[in-house]
């Protein structure tokens, strides 16, 4: 089956990368790359592997799978012929908000006088 991975995700895992090879160096960079590709591989293969999320979404068709022995998780859609890589988020962030909202920044803990 076809792995299409969105503009967003292919930002979204440059991003992780650049971020492990900065915060560790590039020998845990190439680790998380290698799970990345193992993991959007087993998808094409098997595209049914992922549960569905257990928040009520939008997305009727959104499955996740967590990039093995690390914190990010693969979003994904499975059609009939394909299956299209939505976002690869970290499972430590409120994805349900960037999902759902859109909303990739915490919430901003001052109110509007600054306090």
């Amino acid at each position: 089956m076809n792995v299409l991975i969105s503009e967003r995700a292919e930002e979204d895992l440059a991003r992780i990368y650049a971020f492990l090879q900065t915060r560790y160096d590039s020998e845990v960079a190439e680790s998380f790359r290698t799970k990345a590709n193992r993991a959007l591989a087993q998808l094409g293969k098997h595209p049914g592997l992922g549960p569905h999320p257990a928040w009520a979404t939008r997305h009727k068709r959104l499955r996740f799978w967590l990039i093995s022995r690390t914190n990010y998780i693969i979003f994904y859609e499975s059609g009939s012929a394909s299956i299209s890589i939505e976002r690869v988020l970290d499972g430590r962030r409120d994805v349900q908000r960037i999902l759902e909202f859109g909303v990739e920044e915490p919430p901003d803990e001052t109110d509007e006088s600054g306090k």
